[in-house]
């Protein structure tokens, strides 16, 4: 191959790429609205649930976490530890919505100081891995 048929090479795929960059879906929105869904489902659990039937729905509130650890594992190409990341954001906030549901539901059910920030706190880790898969789409893929 002489280095005309290179350049045209590298020309057609940087054309490729950039057409490929268009139709990508806008990076993190999906995740950003899982986020949302996690606040709202915690904050109506905790504050609307009542005390007798304190363990009825956490289970259904487990779902965007599951919906999470689906998007993140399943992204095709990813920036340079972005894998451990998404690990370690989905660990903490996993446990941040166990502490959240089990403490809450046992001596806050129905108190809005402790619903709202937990709450709130349990929805961060989908904004934080919506950020990096933004900068993720944003980074250039550099060849070999």
């Amino acid at each position: 191959m002489d280095k005309k048929e290179a350049r045209e090479s590298l020309a057609s795929a940087d054309v490729l790429a950039n057409r490929m960059q268009g139709q990508r879906p806008r990076p993190g929105l999906i995740v950003f609205l899982l986020g949302v869904a996690m606040l709202v489902m915690t904050a109506a659990y905790g504050l609307l649930v009542q005390p007798d039937h304190p363990y009825a729905v956490p289970a259904v509130l487990l779902v965007p976490f599951f919906a999470l650890v689906i998007y993140t594992a399943t992204r095709p190409v990813l920036p340079r530890h972005h894998r451990i990341k998404y690990a370690a954001t989905t660990g903490i906030g996993a446990a941040v919505y166990s502490l959240t549901v089990t403490l809450g539901s046992a001596f806050f059910s129905g108190e809005p100081l402790w619903w709202l920030p937990g709450a709130v706190l349990c929805s961060v880790p989908f904004f934080v891995i919506g950020v990096l898969d933004r900068q993720a789409a944003h980074t250039p893929v550099v060849g070999p």
